[in-house]
């Protein structure tokens, strides 16, 4: 009997735009779930011979016994040889399952170290076909986030039976042989799944047939004619609740919506939230273009897992966030139609899947919710982008550097290069890698075509460096000269360790006073750098960085209202300066003039404070010994003094102690 329960609703247009922001960070891929049983198996990808052949089709056979959790399988692999004298293979497969038999016209072979090596029965060369068979049996041994579980829902024994696979990084060879790197993507695959006839099975692409069998088991095919990697080769198998929608393309196209989700799972609030799905694809389909698979379906499938699993064409699902919703959506586009090259680069699936969540509440709610998401992203950035090691699924799936930093990448990227460019970049790298493999280089290369300049600095250092910029900065204006313009100095340091690299980026400024205002930008890429133009104003505000564009760190050591403010009080220039023994800092004060000098260091800490007070309007003088607040001699170097008072705002300038 088939135990699909339909579920019918009607998808309100738009209903998510009333919805609360949801600022759950959570990554698809918790650290918590990791473990370390997969320090040999990224061998692979350096194997030479990967790249002797191309494998073309896979059509994977499972007759799984829930009960004694052994799986019997028989894998076909049709194959084109990319060398002359080819005469032998290599499959990835874990050595703890049993291989039986190997079909290939008395082909022989070895199974060990995970690795079944076929001798073929001759030599093949450039271009020329072959089809192998393999027939295994075994219990998949789980590691990395998964590979192959027998479970049961919630992880709960008492609940229906849970069997799923998550395959990413290097899973796939734990329960099926396969030439398991990202790079070789089969054009199509056939997944036939046997088992108990009360369970649904669910796979990648569409549902061809199901078919109940004599001894009350059932076999469902599956066929997935688009190229996928075999870490995206998916099953999931349980008692499900099911509904589904037809989803309109705007050209006119169709295809369904489908949804697998526990029975206990489907409450109304759930089965909305994933209801926004619809929503979701309009939004994605706009930045990103038409759906890749849309001649099969997408769907989403719940798991025991704790985290989430984009797989093509149906995500496996153990969270309801709608982050997560929309991150696994978005993967289809981002990890799936293009898919990083070997997981050195995996940022390429998960940072753009990651900064994907942004642009769809910036959608949703607006680019002020754009640019909230992202500052849940900030992070100390100790490491780079790019994975140096990738023998563990802890090494290549850091959070804080691949899923943050990289969506800080895309995000300072788009205002970098602007978002004209930026979109037509994405549109170019989905275009030119589509259904294939890229690199960090490649999506570079792309990005730097379309905008007509370089930008080996900008992945130079956010992709392959560490760390990120962190700025102290100040600011000062004169007074309106007799044509009414001002003279503007922003002086700006970067004071990050010198372990870390000096970065150059486009910063943005306001400034404004009560009635005007200006915007620039500003390039700095020295240690300490300094800026200086005319305004036809004399701004008493300005705002650094104001969106938030850049990751980094910032102080300001002189008040946002660092203009001079007529009738209050005026800062003179110091001296002498550079001075050794005392400086002198003159000023002039309006009546009841209350304020506090205060001496900063270039790192923005406070060394010096003194109160000010005068009741006559006059010019004065305050002075400073070159002594921090404890009477302990300050070393030589330049310092900011600023002195503010409350309600006209603050003036700063730079001072020297030489020694």
């Amino acid at each position: 009997m088939i135990r699909f329960t339909s579920i019918f609703s009607i998808l309100i247009i738009g209903s998510i735009f009333g919805q609360v922001y949801d600022n759950s960070n959570l990554p698809c891929k918790p650290i918590s779930e990791m473990s370390s049983h997969y320090n040999a198996l990224a061998k692979s990808s350096q194997r030479a011979d990967i790249f002797d052949y191309d494998v073309h089709y896979y059509n994977i056979e499972l007759d799984i016994n829930i009960d004694t959790e052994i799986i019997y399988g028989n894998v076909e692999i049709h194959l084109m040889s990319e060398v002359d004298d080819l005469e032998s293979i290599q499959l990835d497969f874990a050595s703890n399952m049993t291989v039986d038999a190997v079909t290939h016209n008395g082909a022989t072979f070895n199974h060990f170290s995970d690795l079944v090596s076929i001798a073929l029965d001759g030599s093949y060369n450039v271009g020329e076909s072959l089809v192998v068979g393999i027939q295994y049996h075994g219990h998949p041994l789980q590691g990395g986030f998964q590979a192959f579980a027998f479970g049961n829902q919630y992880n709960d024994p008492s609940r229906p039976p849970m069997i799923s696979t998550l395959s990413e990084p290097y899973g796939a060879r734990s329960w099926w042989p396969c030439k398991d790197v990202p790079t070789d993507k089969a054009d199509s695959v056939r997944i036939s799944l046997t088992t108990d006839a009360a369970y649904d099975a669910v796979a990648n692409g569409l549902l061809v047939s199901e078919t109940l069998n004599p001894d009350d088991t059932k076999t469902t095919i599956w066929e997935h004619k688009y190229p996928i990697t075999t870490y995206l080769v998916s099953l999931a198998i349980t008692d499900y609740t099911y509904w589904t929608e037809m989803y309109h393309f705007a050209d006119g196209d169709s295809m369904p919506l489908e949804y697998w989700m526990y029975p206990a799972s489907a409450t109304d609030h759930i089965v909305e939230r994933w209801n926004r799905t619809a929503d979701m694809m309009d939004i994605f389909g706009e930045f990103f273009g038409k759906y890749p698979f849309a001649e099969e379906k997408y769907g989403m499938a719940q798991f025991q897992w704790g985290g989430a699993m984009e797989h093509q064409t149906c995500s496996s699902m153990g969270s309801y966030g709608e982050n997560t919703i929309a991150h696994e959506l978005a993967h289809q586009w981002w990890g799936d139609l293009v898919t990083c090259s070997n997981f050195h680069h995996i940022w390429i699936n998960e940072g753009f899947a990651t900064y994907s969540e942004a642009l769809y509440w910036g959608e949703v709610a607006g680019e002020d919710s754009l640019h909230g998401h992202m500052a849940l992203k900030v992070n100390d950035v100790s490491s780079s982008v790019y994975r140096p090691d990738t023998s563990s699924v802890g090494q290549i799936f850091s959070y804080s550097m691949v899923y943050q930093k990289g969506a800080w990448v895309l995000h300072m990227l788009r205002h970098v290069v602007g978002d004209e460019t930026f979109f037509a970049s994405l549109a170019a790298y989905r275009d030119e890698f589509q259904f294939r493999t890229a690199s960090t280089e490649d999506f570079q290369g792309v990005v730097e075509e379309v905008w007509g300049q370089d930008l080996e600095w900008f992945f130079d250092q956010w992709i392959y460096g560490i760390g990120r910029p962190s700025y102290t900065w100040w600011w000062s204006a004169t007074e309106a000269d007799e044509f009414g313009n001002s003279q503007i100095t922003v002086h700006v340091d970067q004071v990050q360790s010198t372990s870390r690299p000096i970065f150059k980026m486009p910063i943005d400024l306001k400034l404004s006073n009560s009635s005007n205002e200006a915007s620039m930008v500003i390039w700095d890429s020295l240690r300490t750098q300094e800026f200086n133009f005319t305004l036809d104003f004399v701004p008493t505000t300005l705002t650094f960085d104001e969106n938030e564009w850049i990751l980094k760190g910032v102080n300001q050591v002189a008040s946002t209202e660092g203009g001079f403010i007529s009738g209050s009080f005026k800062l003179h220039s110091a001296y002498p300066n550079p001075f050794n023994g005392e400086v002198n800092i003159p000023y002039t004060a309006g009546p009841q003039f209350q304020g506090l000098l205060t001496i900063y260091d270039l790192r923005g800490r406070e060394v010096y404070t003194n109160s000010l007070h005068h009741t006559a309007s006059g010019d004065y003088e305050t002075h400073w010994n070159g002594k921090d607040n404890h009477g302990m001699n300050l070393g030589s170097g330049v310092y900011i003094a600023q002195i503010n008072s409350p309600g006209y705002g603050s003036h700063s300038q730079k001072i020297s102690i030489l020694k």
